[in-house]
């Protein structure tokens, strides 16, 4: 005795044909547009640089802008907090200065001094940290934003890095003074 099912089946699957889609319109040529960053009313605005990571240290650099019209004036270590993914604030030691957490980079450890900056010049700062994790007692730390007052009395910029701020369990990150930095 022969079996309908095959018939069923070719009836069925051509009942199931799908109707031509119209062809797609043509694409449209890309456009690559550049948007300035704003300058906020100070006159002053921070952006990250690149950052680096080896052997558990971590910098990350950034860069005070003078992008208003007067002359800006800078002395002594940026205010920096730490902040989670909600944008609350992460509590952590925050050292003025990187030794502690560097050792001896010169670059990094310079004292404070007075920093004058022309429209369009920029100051650099880094902070530093070591991803030490060394107390199995707390969990580790870690930080998705870094907001950065540049100057006292301020306003604060909250910058995102490419990735967490992952402090470990030594809960601190040292910030070094504002230095002058050459190209614009």
């Amino acid at each position: 005795m022969r079996r309908p099912y095959p018939l069923i089946l070719a009836a069925l699957l051509a009942g199931c044909s799908t109707p031509a889609l119209p062809a797609p319109p043509p694409a449209s040529p890309s456009v690559s547009v550049s948007v300035a960053p704003t300058c906020p009313a100070d006159g002053v605005r921070v952006e990250l640089g690149t950052g680096d990571a080896a052997a558990g240290l971590r910098v990350l650099d950034f860069f005070l802008v003078n992008c208003g019209t007067a002359v800006v004036k800078v002395k002594g270590y940026p205010a920096v907090r730490l902040l989670d993914e909600q944008r609350r604030n992460v509590s952590v030691n925050i050292l003025q200065g990187t030794y502690v957490i560097t050792g001896s980079v010169p670059d990094w450890n310079k004292p404070p001094r007075e920093v004058v900056l022309r429209p369009g010049e920029r100051a650099t700062a880094v902070v530093a940290w070591r991803n030490t994790y060394d107390n199995l007692a707390d969990p580790p730390v870690n930080a998705t934003h870094l907001e950065i007052t540049p100057t006292a009395g301020g306003t604060a910029q909250v910058l995102t890095p490419r990735g967490d701020i992952d402090l470990g369990s030594t809960g601190r990150i040292g910030v070094s003074s504002w230095q002058p930095r050459s190209d614009r």
